[in-house]
């Protein structure tokens, strides 16, 4: 009986673990309108602080806002991030926030590709970059 039952628990942890990865799976949370309405609420918040990572992080978030809802206005971001690009006084902030404002106003023309399978916000504020110098070389010749 002991046997039985031993093996029967291992047998349902076993399914247990092996399931997890099932489960586990990313979702479309992203695309939920709820993310869009907190975003919209919160991103301009963070945007005011103190903080150089919430503020970096707050123009990744809007990057990926204005590219999963292009629709959305964000006029009012927009202009926050004008004047980060103007006066925060971290160069690379400055940067991100007039890259990201520049793909806001110019979301047709700037293709971003995600990629939700890293921690690193670098790379898509390089791909709206590299994008924009290579607009620059082929208007220039």
């Amino acid at each position: 009986m002991k046997k039985i039952i031993s093996t029967l628990t291992v047998l349902l942890f076993s399914i247990i673990v092996l399931s997890t990865n099932s489960f586990a799976q990313p979702t479309a949370d992203h695309l939920n309108p709820k993310v869009l309405k907190l975003g919209l609420r919160v991103i301009p918040v963070n945007l005011d602080s103190k903080i150089p990572g919430i503020i970096e992080s707050s123009i990744y978030d809007v990057v990926l806002l204005k590219y999963y809802f292009p629709n959305q206005d964000f006029s009012n971001i927009v202009d926050k991030l004008n004047d980060i690009a103007k006066g925060n006084s971290n160069p690379s902030i400055r940067y991100k926030a007039q890259l990201a404002s520049t793909y806001l106003n110019d979301t047709n023309t700037i293709q971003i590709i995600p990629n939700t399978q890293t921690y690193e916000h670098d790379y898509l504020f390089r791909q709206i970059a590299e994008q924009l110098t290579n607009k620059l070389l082929v208007s220039r010749q």
